[in-house]
């Protein structure tokens, strides 16, 4: 287990978490034809998008690291059982999101509504989610 390092550790539970996210963001499409207010889940759906793929953006540079660091002795077996420990990550996180699924729509659902009280301004509903005077 040699090639399990903690940079490789924190990438993979990196792309869980944005895997996971990838994965819920669905949950939000069926919860807005699910209460019939499409136009506020697919608002909410591109914020959530658009955090995974910045978030995946963000974490590639780290990816790509693990070559450079890699030993040059046995260096495509040590890059490849990184990679794989990743792909594995991300298949976790999409199984995740997947179990996740059901609860998140239920949520979600809630929240399009929420957010379509709110005019469909996002911050309005983090500012109502947030205050302690439900």
């Amino acid at each position: 287990m040699e090639f399990l390092t903690d940079k490789v550790i924190y990438i993979s539970l990196f792309i869980l978490v944005i895997h996971t996210i990838e994965t819920l963001a669905y949950a939000v499409r069926l919860s807005g034809a699910r209460v019939g207010l499409i136009a506020s889940a697919l608002s909410l759906f591109n914020l959530m998008v658009i955090v995974s793929r910045m978030a995946n953006m963000m974490q590639q540079p780290f990816t790509g690291s693990l070559v450079d660091t890699a030993p040059s002795s046995n260096t495509l077996e040590f890059v490849e059982s990184q990679y794989r420990i990743i792909i594995g990550a991300s298949t976790l996180g999409t199984l995740v999101g997947v179990i996740l699924l059901p609860t998140f729509v239920a949520l979600f659902s809630r929240s399009i509504i929420h957010l379509s009280k709110q005019g469909g301004s996002i911050p309005s509903l983090f500012k109502t989610i947030f205050s302690l005077s439900h």
